[in-house]
């Protein structure tokens, strides 16, 4: 089943979009990555089956994991076991993209059939095209693939938003990922495609132009939470009847349990992702009323 399809099917079932991000935080002073008495794989897995009910996938931040070495790689490896046995979507946050049988490798690692295997991957378009042919060849086997269009971090404008031909450099890497997706749009349902975008919620204005350069693409918005962004900010890239949009939420979500005295990190991340459901939710409800206004 086409990639996208099945993302707008899980959250037209579960009236969600909220993606958990599982992103174990390295330990710093006063500041511990993993709660005492826990271990890494359990500290992880206790958050997505707490909050699996009010999430339509989940996306592993590679970089976490790997800096764990072999313990984290395992710990990767059975948060996405367990994700797939709940019913959850996986998403690989590599954001990998190489030239020639690099990023072949990269692609079959994280879209093939091995351990680290998800159901779709983020990728870096820097290099060019050819980087992400291996990657796009794996969407006609029913994965999917977020491209970094426009990142949510302060400094991201630095070089994306250079001028280009005359508009800024984001803005053609979108127009690329709409000529990418093309060819998938019509062969699934929702008029959606697997080729994907990555688009910070804390530049809503620019997510608002990311939806007009790439007006069927699946977009992921990461910023929620931590990052600062509201909800009316994270769902400003989502199509005018409330779909196409994706919103993670990461460390406000599994470190939920540190605003709470004598809180479990279970149970505080489950109460965060439903009232980041139903915040999202009002947030779409809204914009799908303004759109109706705006054809009226």
């Amino acid at each position: 089943m086409n990639f996208a399809d099945r993302l707008a099917q899980a959250s037209r079932l579960k009236e969600s979009v909220v993606v958990l991000g599982i992103d174990p935080q390295l330990d710093a002073p006063g500041a511990p990555g993993i709660p005492r008495g826990y271990t890494l794989a359990r500290f992880c897995c206790e958050i997505v089956e707490a909050c699996a009910r009010s999430a339509v996938a989940v996306k592993p931040q590679l970089a976490f994991y790997e800096a764990r070495g072999l313990e984290g790689m395992r710990a990767f490896c059975e948060v996405v076991k367990l994700a797939r046995r709940l019913g959850l979507i996986t998403i690989a946050d590599a954001k990998r993209g190489d030239i020639g049988t690099t990023s072949s490798a990269y692609a079959e690692a994280f879209l093939g059939d091995g351990d680290f295997s998800c159901d779709a991957v983020t990728v870096n378009p820097y290099q060019g095209s050819d980087t992400l042919m291996p990657f796009l060849a794996k969407v006609r086997d029913g994965r999917g693939v977020f491209v970094l269009v426009r990142t949510s971090n302060p400094s991201s404008g630095e070089f994306q938003d250079l001028s280009a031909s005359g508009r800024p450099l984001w803005e053609s890497v979108a127009a690329r990922v709409n000529g990418w997706g093309a060819d998938y749009v019509l062969a699934g349902a929702s008029g959606l495609s697997p080729v994907g975008a990555v688009v910070g919620a804390t530049y809503p204005e620019h997510a608002r132009r990311a939806r007009e350069l790439m007006p069927a693409a699946t977009i992921l918005a990461p910023g929620y939470g931590a990052q600062g962004a509201s909800a009316a900010d994270a769902v400003a890239s989502a199509r005018t009847d409330g779909t196409g949009c994706i919103v993670n939420a990461s460390r406000s979500l599994m470190y939920a349990y540190q605003k709470r005295d004598g809180g479990k990190p279970g149970e505080a991340a489950a109460e965060y992702a439903e009232a980041m459901r139903l915040e999202l939710n009002a947030a779409l409800a809204a914009r799908r009323t303004e759109g109706l206004s705006h054809t009226a």
